[in-house]
């Protein structure tokens, strides 16, 4: 798989258990559906360390994407959303797949995080024009599940 990001090979990654793909040019992580969820139940404060600490850490090049970003599993766009109600964390998540695109230190933020109240978060959503977005991507992940 290529990186959405600057199209550098992906590379199989492990944390605890579950198999991801990182770059080692952008220091991005590409999340199967599920994957994301399995690590934050393994509640590790730092998987990013663990993961630099396995497989080194060269220094990541950033830069800007022009356009969009497409899913490195499945081709679909790639679109920037809250990860879930109380996070003021924006990741990107596949349209299609479901699958999550995690920019560098996004998934220590992401490991370490305790959602806020729902209210809250839902009032953002809304003031941020992502509520009809984040309805049909839950309706969209319904059909498919």
């Amino acid at each position: 798989m290529k990186c959405p990001r600057d199209g550098s090979e992906l590379a199989r990654v492990s944390v605890g258990d579950v198999e991801l793909d990182k770059c080692h040019q952008c220091d991005g992580i590409w999340c199967d559906r599920g994957e994301l969820e399995r690590i934050r139940e393994l509640q590790l404060s730092q998987p990013e360390e663990q993961l630099e600490r396995q497989y080194g850490n060269p220094e990541p090049r950033t830069g800007e994407t022009s356009g969009y970003m497409k899913c490195p599993r499945c081709g679909g766009r790639l679109q920037g959303v809250f990860y879930m109600l109380g996070s003021s964390i924006r990741i990107d998540r596949c349209e299609d797949c479901f699958g999550f695109w995690l920019d560098d230190g996004e998934l220590d933020g992401l490991a370490s995080h305790r959602p806020a109240a729902a209210s809250k978060s839902l009032k953002t959503e809304e003031e941020s024009g992502n509520l009809p977005s984040m309805l049909r991507s839950i309706a969209k992940w319904f059909q498919t599940s």
